[in-house]
């Protein structure tokens, strides 16, 4: 039945139910024909090839059941054998607990020994420090120290403790007894070298020398390892002094005993207008005792491995502290009064300045400007600057001499004002004050503070202008134009240097943060190739008001020779006579005044004017000149050959020498006027061919043609118009 159901569904799939599926038996009928002989081919294969087939899988049966029969027996012994483990196993449990309890019993003793290793140590120095045996106390006080330090990881916390406790006892036990050893040999040596040991050669005796070099070498192995010397502090600031080693505690401690006794309390010398009492005081210390220092102390340290010590800088720190704990003090009380702070930061910056480039104090190290840039005393700061700042610019601009040109090599160059150097000399000195602060960001609100105070100056300078209404040359104004291209020049030069390079960086840095912080983006997205300086748009508003000045006077200069050229522009240049017809020529009468007017004003521009400020206004005044001798002489006349002659005569003989006295080849700055010289003065034939060439060409064939006749600034249609002005042309 299963073989009948098949069939009939296998019908059913390919006929369907629907009558046209008739037309399918025929395929099917094939399809089966190929499948019956498909399984006959398999079966004639099959009955051929079943006997090796059925001969292979027996013996790979065969095979398979000797392998389990195998592994049934390994089984069986792993059996046998985890069973025997099983029943010895707890056996060994029992043995385990036995050897718990020993470790646990080997570790109490350890301990117990370790105890009684710190407690034998601590006899033996007792017995050393009894008879006097520094040497064996300060080793066995090593070997104390290096047993804490070998704890510090240990989670035996009570022995631990134990030990450092024990570290501590001895270590101030010690540090007592040498310490009055140390001072004894330090007096012995006359230390220190102030007072009555100030003015006096001192040559140390071998003995008191040994002595203090042995000294030196127990008190440096006699330092705390991991909890230094903490030095009492007034401030959360002072903390950024690290704790000195204890040869330069002591060396400094009579130091600090002075500087207490004279600058605290009801002494003369403690005076609040008077803070460079106690700053001159620590500097003339460090030079009186830095040296000797070096010298004596710095190679004990050497020779027992304590190299990282810098003794010299040590020194130096500890009685820096000294200045800094007092300026720290002072700037409670005078931060309230501004004539007193402005002269204690006056002199706390100084003596930073003092330290860092004469005495060398490494960058690294704290001094005066941490106390400065605290954020309350930094903000009084930069407003005091500001505030003083500004009164000095006034008093500057207000000065009687503000104007007078300084007296130098190159006085004839760049005409330097005494304005100009005074204010520069302020922008510097706030440069200086400002320059040794370690934080950029402080560096730039004393930078933005310079930046303001030139934007506010130039615009003190053109309020000063706008009062001066008279003629230019006679006012003020060459001289602070001078002013303002000398600041300018100066500023560019200062942009380029390192110190305002590296603000520039900081600078865009800020920038780029500050964008990136506000448009929530990665701050690398915002920082690309940095260029320019910091004083770029300072200078650009210095230059624009530098070239609206210099146009202001040539202006001025062209309108006043102008003023004089009436006659000569309406002269008789049609009625001239020409070279054949006088004896020589000379300049035109009509022209006198205004060519004595343009010589002196350009003598005076020479004079009032900085040598680059004076070849930018000639240049200008060239320039108009070109221009109006062009367009108000020549095209709107008519010229025989002897006002033609004469016209050339004049430019040639008069108006270019004029310019030679300041220039080289002054006709290249006229080329107009000498073009058109050039066409009133060719022969009258040629002047009609060009004429005619000109008026029948294209553009760029006309400026060929003008070209070939030493015509090249001047366009073809003004040519034409200059070449119509000659009368022997018109008639012709």
């Amino acid at each position: 039945m299963d073989v009948k159901q098949k069939v009939i569904k296998r019908f059913n799939e390919e006929i369907g139910a629907s009558l046209k599926g008739l037309d399918n038996i025929q395929p099917f009928h094939e399809l089966l024909k190929a499948e019956k002989s498909d399984i006959e081919k398999s079966l004639s294969m099959v009955s051929s090839e079943t006997p090796s087939k059925v001969k292979a899988a027996v013996e790979n049966v065969e095979h398979v059941t000797l392998e389990f029969e195998k592994l049934q027996l390994s089984v069986a012994e792993l059996y046998d054998s985890i069973q025997e483990s099983m029943r010895e196993s707890s056996k060994n449990s029992d043995l385990q607990e036995v050897i718990n309890k020993i470790g646990q019993l080997d570790k109490c003793l350890l301990y117990l020994n370790f105890v009684k290793c710190i407690e034998d140590i601590s006899d033996e120095m007792e017995r050393s420090l009894s008879s006097a045996d520094d040497e064996s106390a300060i080793t066995l006080y090593t070997n104390l120290t290096e047993i804490n330090c070998q704890l510090q990881l240990s989670s035996c916390h009570h022995l631990v403790n134990y030990v450092k406790e024990t570290l501590h006892f001895w270590h101030n036990l010690i540090k007592e007894k040498l310490t009055k050893e140390y001072n004894d040999v330090l007096k012995s040596l006359k230390w220190p070298f102030c007072g009555a040991n100030a003015n006096t050669v001192i040559t140390p005796q071998p003995e008191a020398m040994t002595r203090f070099k042995i000294l030196t070498e127990y008190l440096l192995h006699l330092q705390l390892p991991d909890e230094p010397i903490k030095p009492v502090v007034t401030s959360a600031l002072l903390t950024d002094f690290a704790p000195v080693c204890l040869p330069i505690t002591l060396l400094v401690r009579p130091l600090r005993q002075r500087f207490i006794y004279h600058f605290t309390g009801s002494k003369l010398t403690n005076r609040q207008d008077k803070p460079e009492w106690f700053f001159t005081q620590v500097l003339t210390w460090i030079k009186d005792h830095v040296q000797w220092v070096q010298k004596y102390v710095k190679p004990v340290a050497d020779s027992i491995g304590f190299n990282h010590i810098d003794v010299k800088a040590e020194f130096m720190r500890a009685l820096v502290q000294l200045a800094v704990e007092k300026l720290h003090s002072e700037l409670a009380i005078a931060q309230y009064d501004d004539a007193l702070f402005a002269h204690l930061v006056d002199e706390a910056l100084g003596f930073e300045r003092e330290l860092r480039e004469t005495l060398l104090y490494p960058p690294s190290q704290p001094a005066t400007v941490f106390v400065l840039t605290q954020a309350h005393i930094f903000v009084k700061w930069i407003n005091m600057e500001k505030k003083y700042a500004t009164e000095k610019m006034d008093a500057i601009l207000s000065s009687n001499t503000a104007w007078e040109i300084l007296s130098g090599p190159d006085v004839n160059d760049m005409k330097e004002t005494e304005c100009a150097d005074a204010f520069l000399t302020l922008l510097t000195t706030i440069s200086d004050r400002y320059k040794h602060l370690p934080q950029p960001g402080h560096r730039l609100q004393f930078l933005e503070l310079q930046l303001e105070l030139i934007d506010d100056w130039r615009v003190r300078l053109l309020q000063l202008l706008h009062e001066d209404c008279v003629d230019p040359l006679a006012s003020l104004m060459p001289r602070i134009l001078n002013t303002l291209h000398y600041v300018a020049n100066v500023l560019e030069e200062w942009g380029v240097t390192v110190y305002f390079l590296q603000l520039h960086f900081f600078k865009k840095q800020f920038e780029a943060v500050e964008c990136a912080t506000d448009e929530g983006k990665d701050v690398t997205e915002n920082i690309g190739e940095i260029e320019g300086t910091v004083f770029d748009e300072a200078v650009a508003l210095l230059r624009r008001l530098e070239n609206e000045l210099v146009n202001e006077i040539s202006d001025s200069v062209a309108l006043d020779v102008k003023a004089k050229s009436r006659p000569y522009r309406t002269d008789k240049w049609f009625a001239m006579q020409s070279a054949k017809e006088v004896a020589s020529l000379s300049v035109t009468p009509s022209g006198c005044h205004m060519f004595q007017e343009l010589g002196t004003r350009l003598h005076v521009l020479h004079e009032a004017l900085a040598l680059p400020l004076f070849y930018q206004a000639w240049k200008q005044l060239a320039f108009q000149f070109d221009q109006f001798l062009l367009e108000e002489v020549v095209l709107v006349n008519h010229f025989n050959t002897g006002g033609a002659e004469q016209l050339q005569y004049d430019v040639f003989r008069n108006l270019f020498p004029l310019f030679g006295l300041y220039i080289s080849n002054p006709e290249s700055y006229f080329p107009l006027i000498k073009e058109a010289c050039v066409l009133l003065n060719i022969l009258v034939g040629s002047a009609i061919l060009l004429l005619d060439a000109l008026n029948t060409s294209e553009e760029d064939t006309a400026k060929e043609i003008l070209a070939d006749v030493g015509v090249h600034k001047m366009s073809p249609d003004v040519a034409i118009k200059v070449i119509q002005a000659r009368t022997d042309v018109i008639c012709g």
